[in-house]
């Protein structure tokens, strides 16, 4: 098609950017997490649509920078991929100049979240990563980081969008949002996850399934599972009642012994509840079942990934190009998640994505501006949220208790404020009393000093 003569001059008086005038600039806060690797691994496989010019990876650890980021540029060269490659300590010069910014930061390490665990379970409170006071503790000493994040990306990478998916990813989209951070958009694996098992189970792409799917992050579900111009919901449930009542074993391998584990959690939640449920219901609906197994466990979910984590940094350290090494945790759709979208945002197509976005009514029984997992079209000039369906009752009393915790939860952390994190934790529907409320806090408050500067007054 040929340009209309003045088309250029019209793009320039309207102020449409220019596109395809360079290659981008991604900066990855945490890069020295174990799930770096793979998502180098997603941008090689999305190459074409998100040409990269530099990668920055930046990391508070510098031993495991220099770990993951050895492994990172061998990849690269073994690619062929001539991207420039910055390993630093400095988040400035990390994010000089970047288009997009990825965060995966964990404050306090995998240490922190060993004693989030285990101050839960030590009041008998099931002691999960981002659900429950687990989430709460790691949200106290996130969000403060994550503004700090925003303000500098703001500073030295102006016009860039920062996209989160730090947990908990609901609490921290939270706060960036009512701190002002609109270029921002916060994204979790699970909903893709999710779409992937069923993939697996119908040995179909995983493209060919959409999840009618709503909710806040860690706490939604899909009223309908279309694939083909048909809801497999139906027969769906009536496969996994027939599985659960049987105590049959799943009709499918999947990729690793944890996935097939949660994909378990979510066929006895849709045997109970008829819903194709994030994995993470199955700490509400069936939490006296798991707080008994995580009591009599000798380990922690933490000591666990402690120990893949020392075994994955041994392994890419030995490791010549790395190229099979995301694979062993099943990253595959972990990295798809962000670089896809990431390249809906950058390229001239949008698509479809589950994101955490402001609720503008999308899902009436949760409050305006609150944060909403919903699908969204995601494209150049951000997400643009679907309506979502109607919740069914059980999710709708979940979803607006914990949207309540939230909103306190987040309140705290921005005010410093004690009285508002004993509410929180007093509102959430995992804590059983007041009493267990203000101990888990004073706890949580002793046993992180030193990452909660906003409470220390």
């Amino acid at each position: 098609m040929t340009e209309v003569p003045f088309a250029p001059a019209l793009r320039e008086h309207l102020g449409v950017p220019p596109t395809g005038s360079r290659p981008l600039r991604l900066a990855i806060i945490g890069g020295g997490s174990a799930y770096t690797p793979g998502l180098v691994e997603g941008l090689l496989r999305l190459e074409a649509r998100l040409p990269v010019g530099r990668l920055a990876l930046m990391d508070v650890d510098e031993a495991k920078l220099q770990t993951v980021g050895g492994l990172v540029g061998r990849r690269l060269q073994a690619s062929g991929h001539g991207m420039e490659l910055l390993l630093t300590t400095c988040r400035r010069e990390a994010l000089e100049g970047a288009d997009f910014v990825l965060c995966q930061i964990r404050v306090g390490g995998l240490a922190g979240r060993s004693l989030d665990e285990k101050v839960a379970l030590r009041h008998r409170v099931i002691g999960q990563e981002t659900t429950g006071p687990g989430g709460f503790a790691m949200g106290l000493r996130t969000i403060p980081v994550m503004l700090e994040v925003a303000a500098d990306a703001a500073r030295y990478a102006p016009g860039a969008w920062i996209i989160n998916y730090s947990n908990p990813t609901g609490l921290v989209a939270n706060a960036l949002y009512r701190s002002g951070y609109e270029r921002v958009l916060s994204l979790c694996d699970i909903p893709m996850a999710m779409q992937q098992g069923l993939a697996t189970l119908l040995d179909i792409p995983r493209r060919e399934i959409f999840l009618d799917y709503a909710g806040l992050n860690h706490l939604a579900c899909a009223t309908r599972v279309m694939c083909r111009g048909k809801d497999l919901l139906p027969s769906l449930t009536a496969l996994a009642r027939s599985v659960v009542a049987s105590g049959a074993k799943l009709p499918v391998s999947l990729a690793d012994q944890r996935e097939e584990k949660e994909f378990g959690h979510i066929l006895q939640l849709m045997a109970t509840t008829g819903l194709y449920c994030s994995p993470y219901l199955h700490y509400y609906l069936h939490g006296a079942e798991v707080l008994d197994e995580m009591l009599a466990s000798p380990t922690t979910r933490a000591d666990e990934v402690m120990a893949l984590e020392r075994e994955l940094l041994e392994a890419f350290s030995g490791s010549a190009t790395g190229e099979d090494l995301s694979r062993h945790r099943g990253y595959d759709w972990h990295a798809d998640a962000m670089m896809e979208v990431v390249a809906a945002m950058a390229g001239h197509e949008g698509g479809l994505h589950v994101v955490n976005v402001p609720n503008r009514g999308n899902l009436p029984s949760v409050p305006l501006a609150h944060m909403v997992e919903v699908n969204a079209v995601v494209d150049q000039s951000g997400a643009h949220p679907l309506q979502a369906p109607a919740l069914p009752p059980l999710m709708r009393g979940l979803v607006s208790a914990v949207a309540a915790y939230e909103e306190l939860a987040v309140e705290a952390a921005l005010e410093g404020s004690y009285h508002k994190a004993c509410l929180a934790l007093t509102a959430h529907p995992l804590v059983p009393s007041a009493n267990i409320a203000r101990r888990l806090c004073d706890d949580y408050l002793a046993a992180h000093r030193d990452f909660l500067p906003q409470f220390r007054r």
